[in-house]
């Protein structure tokens, strides 16, 4: 055998990892063979749409015989599954071990508040659905459905992660993969809320100071002094507002006397 010898998308390969490669991957095909017995299985290259696939499962050699895995009962392991609008994709307290990722559409995801549905995640497509009822083995917490526009998903039975050590490895690294960028996504949106919050505050502070300020101009302007009468800037503001009220009483009869004075003066001149 050579020095090294050039591998699958030419990757150079030495001598060693050359026969590992040649042993290992018919070994492991021929350990999966008996139970590659789906009735339907779905193109393998739709795998592809699944993000970080092709990082997980670098052999592409295995894809066809991933489609094909099957339990006793012939349903594959993975499935294409089309959802009509509003259509449930997982049910509330249903126990399952069916993971989905989101190729084509949306999904919401429901739950209960104060006895409201409420939609409070919009998951878009390459996003991965139910992984973390299925790793803490227990019923689903919340209902999924199909968005406004229906979904197509690629539904994994996690039952396939039981084939072989080295298939249940790979999707494990998968959902690892997917686990990490959902949390990276939750952490960018939780500080971009904190963020926000904090543009709020400062702009109702903003506001707040300057309503302090023109209550003081106010105070200021009809002579009360807070502190040397030792009151409260709610009551200043009461005074100023009372003393307001009494310069529009004293405005309100002082027009009320001219206006009588011009009509004495008009009827002094019609009446001979």
């Amino acid at each position: 055998m050579r020095d090294s010898e050039m591998g699958e998308d030419g990757v150079q390969l030495n001598s060693y990892q050359t026969f590992t490669f040649i042993i290992t991957m018919p070994s492991l095909l021929t350990k999966l063979a008996p139970f590659a017995k789906a009735n339907n299985p779905i193109d393998p290259t739709l795998l592809r749409q699944i993000p970080y696939f092709e990082s997980a499962f670098t052999d592409r050699s295995l894809w066809p015989i991933l489609t094909k895995l099957a339990g006793k009962d012939g349903i594959a392991h993975i499935e294409l599954k089309e959802f009509r609008p509003g259509e449930t994709i997982i049910s509330e307290g249903k126990f399952d071990q069916m993971i989905f990722w989101i190729i084509k559409g949306s999904a919401n995801v429901i739950s209960l508040i104060k006895g409201h549905a409420k939609v409070i995640h919009k998951s878009k497509k390459g996003e991965c659905l139910g992984e973390l009822g299925v790793l803490r083995g227990a019923p689903r917490k919340n209902d999924v459905i199909a968005g406004e526009k229906g979904a197509t998903a690629i539904e994994v039975d996690w039952a396939i992660t039981e084939k072989s050590p080295e298939i249940g490895e790979s999707f494990y690294n998968l959902l690892t993969l997917h686990m990490a960028d959902k949390l990276d996504k939750s952490y960018s949106k939780h500080i971009k809320i904190i963020t926000n919050a904090m543009n709020m505050i400062h702009e109702k502070t903003t506001s707040l100071i300057e309503k302090n300020r023109t209550l003081a101009a106010i105070i200021k302007d009809n002579g009360i002094d807070t502190v040397q009468q030792d009151i409260s800037e709610e009551q200043a503001l009461g005074q100023a507002i009372a003393n307001i009220r009494e310069s529009l009483d004293l405005l309100q009869i002082q027009e009320s006397h001219n206006n009588l004075k011009e009509l004495g003066t008009w009827f002094k001149q019609k009446v001979p």
